[in-house]
């Protein structure tokens, strides 16, 4: 939803997508779950690069905000006279 607002919410995006591929790509790659459990992908998957997985979480919340349809809607039509 963030990535709506120009530029405002591009940089709380980026900064929530820095946040969070940090933990994600120590674990993956600094204590290498990615060879461990993961060994059956290609190589370069096993150790990605740091900006690749901050990448990788922007265009994710992007490609969420597109393609997952809205599951409820409200609409208040109370003050309307019909």
């Amino acid at each position: 939803m963030l990535n709506a607002i120009p530029f405002i919410g591009w940089f709380i995006s980026l900064a929530i997508s820095i946040s969070l591929a940090i933990p994600f790509w120590f674990c993956w790659t600094v204590c290498h779950l990615g060879q461990k459990y993961f060994y059956f992908l290609p190589v370069v998957y096993q150790t990605i690069g740091f900006w690749s997985c901050v990448g990788l979480f922007t265009i994710i919340s992007i490609l969420k905000l597109v393609l997952v349809p809205h599951i409820a809607s409200i609409q208040n039509n109370s003050g309307k006279k019909s």
